[in-house]
C-alpha cells in the first residue's frame, strides 16, 4: 500500500510537471520575463558623444550606422534607448525599438494616407443588414460611426494577429528593425524578383524611411483639412482650383465702364 501511494505520488508529480511545462511552453511564446540574447550583427545606433550634423551647435551619440541617421536628436531620446522592455531587457543603448517604431508607424501612416482618399475614388457598397450608405462616408471622421461592429471585430482581428507576429520577429536577437521577411535575399519572399546591388539597397530604405516620415506628416495635414467639413480632401482639393458661387463680376460692386 505504501509502494503504491508513493508511486501515486510520482505520478501526480510528473503529472504536474508536465501541466506546468506545457503552460510555460505557451508562454514562452511571448517571451514575457526573459531577456533576449544580444547579438552584434545587428548595430546599435549610438557611439560616443559627437558634434550633431544635423544641428552642429548640440552634441549626439548617433553615430550614423543605421539608414537616414543625421544627427537630428534635439531632445536626446538615443541617450536613453529603452530596449524590448516586454522581453524584460533593460535600457541596452540599441536604438532597435526605436527604427522598428518609426517604420512601423510610417508604414501605417503611408496605408493611411492612401485609405484617407481612395474612398472617393471607390468604396464597397452597402446592403441592408449593415446600411446602404455604410461605406459611402467620404470624411474619414464620419466614417468611423458607420462601419458595422462586424466589420469593426474583422479589423482589430487582423491588427493584432499582425502585432503578435512582429513581436515575435524581435525576439530574434539578429531581427533587423522593420524587417518583414520580403524583397531579395534567401529565405525572402520576393515576387519582383529584386535584385539590388548592396548601395542601391541602402538607396532604397533610405527612400523608403524617408515616405515614412513624410507619410507620418503627410496624414495630420489630411486629418486637419477633413476636420469641419463633410466634402472629402479630393472634393476639396477641386473645388481650390474653381470659381466659388459667390464670385461676381466686378461690375457688381463698381459702375459698369469703371
Amino acid at each position: 500500500l505504501i509502494h503504491d501511494r508513493s508511486k501515486t505520488e510520482d505520478e501526480t508529480k510528473k503529472m504536474k510537471a508536465c501541466v506546468i511545462a506545457l503552460a510555460l511552453s505557451g508562454a514562452s511564446a511571448f517571451n514575457f520575463g526573459g531577456a533576449a540574447k544580444k547579438s552584434s550583427k545587428v548595430p546599435t545606433g549610438v557611439g560616443a558623444e559627437r558634434p550633431s550634423a544635423a544641428l552642429p551647435w548640440t552634441t549626439t551619440v548617433l553615430d550614423g550606422s543605421y539608414v537616414g541617421d543625421k544627427g537630428f536628436d534635439p531632445l536626446g531620446f538615443s541617450k536613453y534607448a529603452p530596449g524590448a522592455w516586454w522581453f524584460g531587457e533593460e535600457g541596452d543603448g540599441s536604438l532597435k525599438i526605436f527604427r522598428e517604431a518609426e517604420l512601423i508607424h510610417g508604414r501605417i501612416a503611408q496605408l493611411a494616407c492612401l485609405g484617407w482618399v481612395f474612398p472617393e475614388l471607390y468604396h464597397f457598397p452597402g446592403n441592408e443588414k449593415t446600411g446602404v450608405d455604410a461605406y459611402a462616408a467620404m470624411n474619414p471622421f464620419d466614417a468611423v460611426d458607420q462601419i458595422p461592429s462586424a466589420a469593426w471585430t474583422q479589423i482589430l482581428a487582423f491588427m493584432a494577429s499582425l502585432e503578435i507576429l512582429r513581436i515575435n520577429r524581435l525576439k530574434d536577437p539578429d531581427y533587423m528593425p522593420g524587417d518583414l521577411g520580403l524583397g531579395q535575399g534567401e529565405g525572402r519572399w520576393n515576387p519582383f524578383r529584386f535584385d539590388y546591388t548592396p548601395e542601391e539597397y541602402e538607396e532604397k530604405q533610405l527612400q523608403e524611411l524617408e515616405h515614412c516620415r513624410l507619410a507620418m506628416l503627410g496624414i495630420v495635414g489630411l486629418a486637419a483639412k477633413s476636420s469641419g467639413s463633410d466634402l472629402g480632401v479630393l472634393a476639396q482639393l477641386g473645388e481650390s482650383f474653381s470659381t466659388p458661387e459667390y464670385a461676381s463680376p466686378a461690375g457688381f460692386y463698381f459702375p459698369v465702364g469703371i
